[in-house]
């Protein structure tokens, strides 16, 4: 039988994050959503009232308890302009911020968290004065690298890790990318559109939650693609 279900997402608001939200409500077995933010997001809780609940945090760094049972939870936070981003920041939001979040959806019972990267996560990748803090760059990969690691650390009996390449309908995507076809591009890095990015992390996460798969296991999935078909 399936099982009702709590979900916590953390980057609601992104272009990801929002399709994630309406994927979640558009589940009959979703209970209820907890949105946690720097602000409240009312645009996202016009979407249902009465399923979704917004936790205010500002700052956000201080994550705490978090009300309530929560059985699968999702993380998109991110800088969007990376390649504008200091270094410290760029750390602090699509790291340190996102393994907060982790580990007190874990200590509010989460068993299954999806969390999303990007392609080449590398956190033994350097610094570089070029590409400085510019997605794919040294840094960059450094900082994903370490989301990735200190959320394998928080000990999810479940966790997939979605690592997409360019994001078709993301404002912060660069126009020329979106034109380079898949048929080119090895599979890794290929493009979808970030509805079907997130159709793919909840499908595979609420599909791992109702089939109790457990481990741990971490599921790593690598290209636009490959995620979006995700089972």
């Amino acid at each position: 039988m399936s099982k009702p279900y709590v979900a916590a997402v953390l980057g609601g608001s992104g272009s990801v994050g929002r399709h994630i939200v309406k994927k979640l409500l558009s589940d009959p077995k979703c209970q209820s959503v907890l949105l946690v933010s720097r602000r409240p997001l009312d645009d996202l809780k016009q979407l249902d009232p009465d399923r979704i609940r917004v936790e205010v945090r500002d700052p956000i760094d201080d994550m705490g308890m978090l009300p309530g049972r929560i059985d699968v939870a999702f993380c998109t936070l991110g800088i969007g302009a990376a390649s504008k981003a200091k270094k410290d920041d760029l750390l602090r939001v699509d790291a340190t911020i996102p393994a907060a979040f982790a580990v007190a959806c874990r200590n509010a019972g989460a068993s299954h968290y999806c969390l999303m990267t990007a392609v080449g996560s590398d956190e033994t990748a350097k610094w570089s004065p070029f590409t400085r803090t510019g997605a794919g760059g040294g840094w960059y990969n450094h900082v994903k690298g370490k989301a990735e690691r200190l959320t394998a650390d928080v000990g999810f009996p479940y966790l997939m890790i979605a690592q997409p390449g360019v994001l078709l309908g993301s404002p912060h995507t660069p126009t020329m990318l979106e034109y380079v076809p898949n048929a080119v591009l090895p599979l890794k890095y290929s493009s979808a559109h970030v509805a079907d990015i997130a159709k793919g992390m909840v499908k595979a996460t609420t599909n791992a939650f109702q089939s109790d798969e457990a481990g741990p296991r971490t599921v790593t999935i690598a290209g636009g693609i490959p995620i979006s078909e995700a089972e």
